[in-house]
């Protein structure tokens, strides 16, 4: 292992470190727990959740964007540097919420499990192009998508709209894991691990969403029957993936209005 996987202070330019190549599914959307809402995102939003990211000392991409194809990172080159959580959250995450503009963001506020001043070793990524994501980041600290390796083995990756995203890693074998029983349907979805994990977002997101209406003046019934509607839009795309994918991602921006 090199000095770039070491946290070398020089923060030397390399390949990716090797615990990153492979592909990883965000299994969780964290975003500050102490502000009451975030510009986009919330907890768990489903249009971030069951996204798949693919690590290669060649190129880094997401389906994060849907069809956008411009957050490609082509020749990834990885930096490191140890330092604790906290500094690394307080100095590039949003600061303030509530009666308190001046609060920093914390691992305690994002529900993230860490030790006080617990160190990290993170990763910084410079693309062909510049900065992956150089929109990221606020103040001195450490500007775009940096991640960490958590001890369980998750990736921890901040991300846009001031969120993290807890990452697990796939096995090169995955097989799609769609929300229904693939023994009783004869689905693209079935033996897509793309289209699965949109299928997956579109169920989690509008399971959130018929929760939530409860407690609204809107009409669960009405609610409903959109879904249902939704579903035979969906069925009529029959055997061609990429109107299934287009629907589900409607769908997906449709229910991140609810309530």
């Amino acid at each position: 292992m090199d000095a770039c996987e070491h946290g070398h202070p020089s923060l030397c330019r390399c390949h990716l470190p090797a615990a990153l190549i492979g592909q990883w599914q965000v299994a969780e959307v964290h975003i500050n727990s102490f502000v009451s809402s975030s510009e986009n995102y919330h907890w768990n939003d489903g249009r971030l959740r069951w996204r798949i990211f693919h690590f290669s000392n060649q190129q880094i991409t997401d389906d994060t964007s849907y069809g956008n194809d411009t957050d490609e990172c082509d020749a990834p080159q990885a930096s490191v540097a140890r330092m604790s959580l906290q500094k690394l959250m307080s100095g590039s995450l949003a600061h303030g919420y509530g009666d308190a503009p001046d609060a920093q963001p914390s691992p305690e506020a994002y529900k993230l499990p860490a030790e006080p001043n617990q160190q990290v070793d993170v990763v910084s990524i410079r693309c062909q192009d510049g900065l992956w994501q150089s929109d990221l980041g606020v103040g001195d600290g450490v500007k775009g998508a940096w991640m960490y390796l958590a001890p369980g083995g998750q990736l921890i990756l901040r991300w846009g709209d001031e969120t993290i995203l807890v990452l697990d890693r796939l096995p090169a074998d995955a097989k799609p894991q769609p929300s229904f029983d693939c023994a009783k349907a004869d689905s693209p979805i079935c033996r897509s691990l793309h289209l699965a994990s949109f299928d997956r977002s579109v169920a989690w997101s509008y399971k959130v969403a018929r929760d939530d209406i409860k407690d609204t003046d809107d009409s669960p019934a009405k609610f409903v029957a959109e879904q249902h509607a939704w579903l035979h839009k969906r069925d009529a795309c029959g055997a061609d993936a990429s109107c299934l994918l287009k629907t589900m991602e409607q769908r997906l921006d449709e229910l991140a209005r609810y309530p």
